[in-house]
């Protein structure tokens, strides 16, 4: 008598696989991101933090990096890591449909997380040289009223990072928008050290809750743009 072999436990893993494949091409996003952070069933706080993430532009990932989505969206560092090597795997894979950052308007999407910061920061946007993001890189934390700056805070992690380009950027939490003196002598210095080993400065934008001020659009800084766009 031959007998049948035996039936799979529905509750065993052979179980769980086929529920999950035969389900996968249908899910939305922020549960196949809570699945690659929490495994097959994610807490319910994980799902929420995937529905944030889901919503994040696909160009606009690569900008944030691991880093990123612990500083800004408070994803744990590891579970970071994990993110941000399958979305740059995603991007290897597929064409990149990184916008370029050709205007003040396209910076203030990257550098929203300035206005909120209840002390002062100078943050450097890292660009290629087609200009699109490769990342946000926190360079000076400062006081409330005043951070300390010097070129090399902002070539050391633009050359470490293959930048073609940098935009940089710092709140003002005051309110007051307007550049201060100190602001023009830094942005000076700035602009002639990237000037110097070929690394133009695009823009320095100062943000408060509710404005901005942007050199480039204010003082017409159309050289070094064109420079770096050629």
């Amino acid at each position: 008598m031959i007998e049948s072999p035996p039936m799979e436990s529905e509750s065993g893993p052979h179980a769980l696989l086929r529920h999950l494949d035969a389900g996968l091409a249908s899910r939305p996003e922020d549960e196949l991101i809570a699945q690659v952070l929490g495994g097959a069933e994610p807490p319910a706080a994980l799902l929420a933090t995937a529905s944030r993430l889901a919503r994040i532009p696909f160009w606009e990932r690569r900008a944030l990096g691991a880093r990123g989505l612990v500083r800004d969206h408070g994803v744990p560092a590891r579970q970071a890591v994990r993110l941000a090597a399958l979305w740059e795997l995603a991007e290897r894979w597929y064409p990149d449909e990184r916008p370029a950052v050709s205007t003040p308007g396209a910076a203030l999407h990257l550098l929203q997380g300035l206005r909120r910061l209840p002390r002062e920061e100078v943050w450097a946007l890292l660009l290629d040289a087609r200009q699109r993001p490769i990342g946000v890189e926190p360079v000076v934390a400062g006081s409330l009223n005043s951070a300390r700056l010097l070129p090399r805070d902002v070539l050391a992690p633009a050359l470490r990072g293959g930048a073609a380009s940098v935009i940089v950027a710092h709140n003002h939490p005051s309110g007051e928008v307007a550049p201060s003196r100190a602001d023009r002598l830094v942005t000076a210095a700035l602009r002639d050290a990237c000037r110097l080993v070929g690394l133009p400065l695009l823009d320095h934008v100062i943000l408060t809750a509710r404005s901005h001020y942007s050199f480039r659009e204010v003082e017409a800084w159309d050289g070094d743009a064109a420079g770096a766009a050629a």
